[in-house]
């Protein structure tokens, strides 16, 4: 196990001091956590470097320090903490001494979350633990995404079950493990049981092309997943994505959909960074991209500027660039300026 150290000025004044949750697990495997979850028998009020505004409804108080965040929270007794938590995998606590040093010879495991890490095991250690927070079921397709998991089947029941009320729980907080999920390395495992807990019920996220996203950079499969389906709305509604994904889905579709229909829209519209993705999402369809593959190894060889040159302007220039571009990728015409520009002479209203 990677050995690190709490900062003093947080250890040195709190008692009863334990990392818990997902740092423990990522110390185990040997990964060095991004962040640290704490709990404390002293009262909050004696944590005077707090860097965060107190949340879950003033329970926590977050300290930002040298680069790492530290959440902290009260806790009454060690062991029924533990056992209140999501998944056993994050039901551990290391001890901390008061000189910031990590007691890893004396973790405390009452649900045997370090067995289930151990072998790869997802588990609830009671069913209510999920339906306390059905956020929590999000949760676990992230690890089973992220960990490479199998999930244990009575934890599996009680996610179909829990999903339900998912409604109940503040929209913001659904994106983010969702996200994770839909990025992880094990995603075509995971949402093998995001279909058997009936997610597109509960938050409009369609199943049908999941197998498709299996093959496609995670940072793409937003669009895929969304592709030719009716959902993105009510989906937008129950879970409030952030700009980047709503803007992603919609400019992909359209691009896709101008390319598919042999609209050349897409070669005026289309920005050099949304190229990658948009293949990905064509290949994942089968939808013919030879021009696509063409049009990004290419520099067109007349401007904008050049077409003003010879009088031709507003909308004008989008729509003769776009008929240039359908001859220029068709191999149809030769990619040098004067023909070009002799070509757009002939496009001159």
């Amino acid at each position: 196990m990677i050995s690190f150290f709490i900062p003093q000025i947080i250890s040195n004044s709190l008692d009863g001091l334990y990392v818990v949750g997902g740092a423990v697990r990522d110390l185990l495997l040997g990964r060095k956590p991004v962040e640290y979850d704490l709990i404390t028998t002293s009262p909050l009020e004696n944590i005077s470097l707090k860097t965060f505004a107190p949340s879950n409804n003033g329970k926590t108080v977050g300290i930002y320090y040298k680069g790492v965040k530290y959440d902290v929270t009260h806790y009454e007794d060690l062991y029924e903490d533990l056992k209140r938590r999501d998944f056993t995998i994050n039901s551990m606590a290391i001890p901390v001494e008061k000189d910031g040093k990590l007691n890893t010879k004396n973790i405390v495991d009452p649900c045997n979350g370090k067995d289930d890490l151990k072998n790869g095991i997802l588990r609830t250690f009671k069913a209510q633990n999920l339906f306390q927070d059905p956020v929590r079921v999000i949760r676990g397709l992230r690890f089973i995404a992220e960990e490479n998991l199998d999930i244990d089947p009575p934890t599996l029941i009680a996610m179909r079950k829990a999903i339900k009320y998912i409604s109940q729980s503040a929209k913001e907080r659904i994106f983010p493990p969702l996200e994770r999920f839909v990025n992880g390395r094990y995603f075509s495992k995971a949402h093998k049981i995001a279909e058997e807990i009936n997610v597109e019920t509960y938050l409009s996220f369609p199943t049908k092309n999941l197998e498709k996203a299996d093959f496609v950079e995670p940072s793409c499969r937003w669009s895929v997943i969304f592709y030719k389906t009716s959902s993105f709305e009510s989906f937008v509604k129950r879970v409030f994505p952030p700009r980047r994904v709503i803007h992603q889905v919609k400019r992909m579709a359209f691009l896709a959909s101008s390319v598919e229909n042999n609209n050349w829209e897409w070669t005026v519209r289309i920005k050099k960074d949304e190229l990658f993705c948009l293949m990905e999402l064509l290949k994942s369809f089968k939808i013919p991209h030879e021009a696509v593959e063409r049009y990004a190894c290419s520099v067109i060889e007349i401007s904008p500027l050049d077409l003003k040159k010879i009088g031709i302007g507003g909308k004008d220039i989008a729509r003769v660039m776009k008929m240039l571009w359908k001859e220029i990728l068709s191999s149809n015409l030769s990619n040098t300026y004067e023909i070009l520009i002799n070509e757009a002479r002939k496009f001159k209203k």
